[in-house]
């Protein structure tokens, strides 16, 4: 272990993205008009606040960065997770893109036939999920491998 003030900072900044989530979806503070937008927004900033916690924890606490600058580091394999954890959290708003660029680049019907819907979501799950398991492979090997 390198850094163990490190590795305690970086579990304590997991802990504080977990409380700003539960501080900001408590009942009492819910605002009538607050529309769901400004709360993907924030559950978005508290995943890659907490997605930097256990970089901060291994990277620089357990010292697995990359002495060599091969580029595969945990910081890679983290960013992919927390790319697909964000895409997840905006999938709706992803899925209308990528319907309206289809419909400009391939004449697709304008009211989005519901099989090229579902086509549209499978892909977005399919390339989620194996930007996360590679982000996480990546994390593993290096964390083994090190």
């Amino acid at each position: 272990m390198r850094d163990p003030f490190m590795l305690l900072f970086g579990g304590s900044v997991v802990a504080a993205a977990i409380g700003f989530w539960i501080a900001f979806i408590r009942p009492g503070r819910r605002a009538a008009g607050r529309r769901i937008g400004v709360q993907r927004w924030v559950l978005a900033g508290c995943v890659v606040l907490a997605a930097g916690g256990p970089d901060i924890a291994a990277a620089y606490g357990i010292g697995t960065s990359s002495p060599g600058g091969s580029g595969i580091t945990v910081e890679l394999g983290f960013a992919m997770m927390v790319l697909a954890a964000v895409w997840s959290i905006f999938r709706e708003e992803v899925l209308r893109y990528q319907l309206r660029i289809g419909t400009a680049l391939y004449d697709f019907p304008r009211p989005a036939d519901p099989a090229l819907v579902r086509a549209a979501e499978n892909t977005g799950v399919f390339l989620r999920i194996l930007l996360f398991l590679l982000g996480f492979v990546i994390v593993l090997a290096t964390l083994v491998l090190r």
